[in-house]
């Protein structure tokens, strides 16, 4: 079924220009679609339910996620979920934009509930009953900066293709921030070409394998389990040449510097989330996959609300964007329930790893902390 969607005659075309950054020209040809002029072929018909904000003159994917969203660097969520516009920077007046990109959660399987026996205690009060919880609105698990500018976890330095090899200040500045301009080591012999995006990489160091136990202080083994770069910003492709590009650097979480290596840009949209109960102290174990805190920035050993980790648990073992888990340690006296620490929320999955963000605790979190699925 079509959605209804309110037409607005607009002007012709208006660029998208975010952040004050120069930007690629717009796309070609222009061609009539409906009732309006685009480069692009936009959808006709959505499914039943959805969401679409026809595109007027003023209008940035920016402020459509402040509206729709609540937040404004939501926006690569709304780009991801509309692939036919091929740059971000130009929408077009009369152009449809799907703005329904919650998280879906995998649906759980279906099993039938028996409720518990409430049993009286001298305590409890007979005449309490539990009072109703708002599940409230999706909120973003955490911000653009969250997954744009935390780190990757890789298996082989040579599946980054190209490196900055120089820039245009080289010879006055030893690192380079959003705005400078910066050559690299691909071109059109690559498969490089304007307005390609890239994603800026720093290699941090192996990442060993911990301890079931940590031994006198130390929790990392010999084994080594992947390869830790840091995000540290973005770059568009200004101009190919055969073998080396021209490029600017559009984003920066961190000083850009000769050496860095490039990745391909995808958007990473960050989860929408209807918070769950929260976990306390008294909760037991549930029988979902385990695994433990593995990595955080900069090593830090001790961690609280909003730091971010890797996890190693990852799709292989039913992770999801959004997905809860309950951080928790052994306790040291045998036979004693577990130390619940506080939980974490998934933002990115990997097969093997995840990226989370501490969302809740009343106790300092460690490396090597066990983490529980909810």
């Amino acid at each position: 079924m079509k959605a209804k969607i309110t037409v607005l005659i607009a002007a012709l075309f208006l660029p998208i220009i975010a952040f004050g950054q120069a930007v690629a020209p717009p796309p070609q040809p222009l061609h009539f679609v409906d009732d309006h002029w685009t480069p692009y072929d936009p959808p006709t018909e959505f499914p039943e339910g959805s969401t679409v904000h026809r595109v007027v003159p003023g209008d940035t994917l920016w402020d459509l996620a402040a509206a729709y969203l609540g937040d404004p660097y939501l926006w690569p969520q709304i780009w991801e979920r509309n692939p036919y516009i091929k740059d971000s920077h130009w929408i077009y007046p009369g152009d449809p934009i799907a703005i329904d990109v919650a998280v879906q959660e995998p649906p759980a399987e279906v099993q039938e509930v028996i409720p518990e026996e409430t049993v009286a205690s001298e305590y409890s009060d007979p005449g309490y009953t539990e009072p109703e919880i708002d599940e409230g609105e999706p909120r973003p698990l955490g911000s653009t900066a969250d997954v744009y500018c935390f780190a990757d976890l890789v298996q082989d330095d040579s599946i980054y293709p190209f490196t900055i090899t120089s820039a245009e200040r080289v010879d006055f500045q030893d690192s380079f921030s959003e705005g400078d301009i910066v050559y690299i080591d691909g071109g059109v012999n690559q498969g490089v070409a304007a307005g390609d995006r890239f994603f800026v990489l720093n290699r941090i160091r192996p990442l060993k394998r911990l301890f079931d136990k940590p031994k006198m202080g130390r929790i990392y083994t010999e084994e080594t389990i992947g390869i830790v770069y840091s995000k540290i910003g973005q770059i568009k492709v200004l101009c190919a040449q055969e073998d080396t590009a021209i490029a600017e650097i559009t984003y920066a979480c961190d000083p850009v510097d000769i050496g860095n290596v490039l990745q391909p840009f995808k958007p990473i949209p960050v989860p929408l989330v209807i918070d769950p109960d929260p976990s306390d102290r008294c909760d037991v174990p549930n029988g979902l996959p385990i695994g433990r805190i593995i990595y955080t920035r900069d090593d830090q050993l001790e961690i609280g609300g909003g730091w971010l980790v890797f996890i190693d648990l990852g799709s292989t073992d039913g992770v999801y964007p959004g997905q809860f888990a309950t951080i928790y340690r052994d306790n040291p006296v045998e036979g004693m329930p577990r130390l619940v620490l506080g939980e974490l929320g998934v933002l990115t999955v990997e097969e093997t790893y995840s990226t989370a963000i501490l969302t809740g605790g009343w106790a300092s979190v460690y490396i090597g902390d066990m983490v529980e699925l909810k």
